[in-house]
């Protein structure tokens, strides 16, 4: 561990030079035994100021330099550099020195009598910080035998500088540390508000209104089979009545539980027995995902968007009910419809071509929720879209708190399909932790929750995974 000290100003007696030349030290014996007993030697070529040392008596400093190394400093030299090892315990007799963080920056200015390295550890120690000379400076290295053989005297006063100053450096780093986060909190309002301030209210335009207008609603038992998912009190009977009133999500529900995706020995021809097999979620999601599907135009564009919805969406279920917040299906529905928004965008390029740099800074889930606004879908699904890109640029706090867990657990889907694919996570947003935290996940890693609660649910059913999802996590 290091210590580094500064000496206050009125220790420093100026003046006074004692000449390297026959100088009072104690001989080996009444150093080991921290008697006062001198002897005169000749020490090599440099001055010592009397009293320069604050805390050690000028015959226990030359005590010191007969037995340890003067190494001499011009300006810019480094005594250490960060992440060097070195046992040794450096006291700087002459001079100052500067210690500096890895950008560069100085968080103390050390004179002479503030130690640099451990004086309580019998391990080779780490500098955490480089050491730097200012000017010209005289630096007495001790090897951790010759302190080791030092009078108890001399250990003590050693050690009691050496707390004085660590506290000191303690106090520069924790009030450097608040400056720090304030900065930090500072920014992330800035970013905050600067992103709000883009918002000019282009979802709610008319230009968007009409182009949100083209765009093939979903059917309307889809939509009221998404309402009822929102409302807790819906029962297994209303979605069995639902699905039977649509021939169309008769046949979509029959055809999919007949599929060798579920491997039934017996073929299902009745909707209720397919309902109770499958469950609630797996039924709205076959019939929102295909319901989708027939809603996006045939391009490759579109069909893009709609297998990262896929993924997202199985991405968002799993990681629900991996960390017991939220409703699975709810948030696996938000996942299906996530790029909605992108559909508006795509729509608006191919009518503008020649504003698509403009359009493309526009807020796609802006453009989502008013297009789930017009389909007449539950409120809380469309704020869901709305505020799922405040991830990236706001702390959790500023989410609203209806939709927080929504957000917050859409948020980690990506953050996971990212991982899975091999993108940037970091383009997903700075606030990781926060996000764990909104969960009530203190404590917990990123990465520890996708492999070990995440990936198993999703790797226990890989049939039931879009195809580029289950490669990914097979690879």
């Amino acid at each position: 561990m290091f210590g580094f000290w500064r000496k206050k100003k009125s220790a420093a007696v100026a003046g006074a030079g004692v000449q390297a030349g026959p100088v009072a030290v104690a001989d080996s014996a009444a150093v080991s035994g921290g008697l006062s007993r001198h002897v005169p030697v000749q020490p090599p070529g440099h001055t010592i100021a009397s009293g320069a040392v604050a805390g050690l008596r000028d015959a226990d400093l030359a005590t010191l330099c007969s037995l340890a190394p003067i190494r001499v400093l011009d300006a810019g030299d480094f005594l250490l550099r960060a992440g060097d090892r070195d046992p040794a315990i450096h006291l700087l007799i002459k001079g100052e020195v500067l210690l500096q963080d890895g950008t560069g920056a100085t968080l103390l200015e050390m004179g002479p009598g503030d130690s640099i390295g451990g004086l309580d550890s019998d391990a080779a120690d780490v500098a955490l910080y480089s050491t730097i000379a200012r000017g010209p400076a005289s630096v007495l290295s001790l090897s951790r035998e010759t302190y080791d053989g030092l009078g108890e005297g001399i250990k003590l006063r050693l050690l009691s500088q050496r707390q004085l100053r660590q506290q000191a450096l303690m106090q520069r780093l924790a009030a450097r540390d608040r400056d720090l986060s304030a900065q930090n909190q500072a920014l992330v309002e800035a970013l905050y508000h600067s992103r709000l301030a883009t918002d000019t209210g282009f979802s709610r335009s008319e230009a968007v209104g009409e182009v949100i207008r083209k765009v093939p609603r979903l059917p309307v038992s889809t939509a009221t089979l998404l309402a009822k998912l929102f409302d807790e009190r819906t029962s297994h009977a209303e979605v069995v009545d639902l699905v039977k009133s649509d021939p169309s999500l008769t046949s979509t529900l029959l055809k999919a539980v007949n599929s060798p995706l579920y491997s039934l020995q017996h073929k299902i021809d009745n909707v209720n027995h397919a309902v109770t097999l499958l469950g609630f979620d797996a039924v709205h999601q076959l019939i929102l995902s295909e319901s989708m599907r027939k809603s996006l135009p045939e391009t490759p564009r579109f069909r893009e968007i709609y297998q990262r919805s896929l993924e997202t969406s199985q991405l968002a279920f799993a990681t629900a009910q991996a960390v017991g917040v939220g409703r699975p299906a709810e948030v696996s529905t938000i996942g299906l419809l996530r790029e909605i928004g992108g559909v508006v965008l795509e729509l608006l390029k191919s009518q503008n071509p020649r504003l698509e740099g403009l359009l493309a800074t526009m807020d796609s889930a802006g453009l989502g929720a008013e297009l789930l606004r017009a389909w007449n879908l539950p409120e809380g699904l469309c704020r869901s879209i709305q505020f799922q890109h405040y991830p990236e640029f706001a702390l959790p706090e500023h989410v609203p708190g209806d939709v927080r867990e929504n957000v917050a657990l859409l948020h980690l889907a990506n953050r996971f399909r990212d991982r899975i694919h091999a993108a940037d996570v970091s383009r997903n947003g700075p606030f990781p932790d926060a996000y764990l935290a909104a969960l009530g996940l203190t404590g917990v890693g990123e990465q520890d929750l996708f492999l070990h609660k995440v990936r198993p649910r999703l790797m226990a059913r890989p049939q039931a995974l879009p195809k580029s999802l289950a490669d990914a996590l097979a690879s």
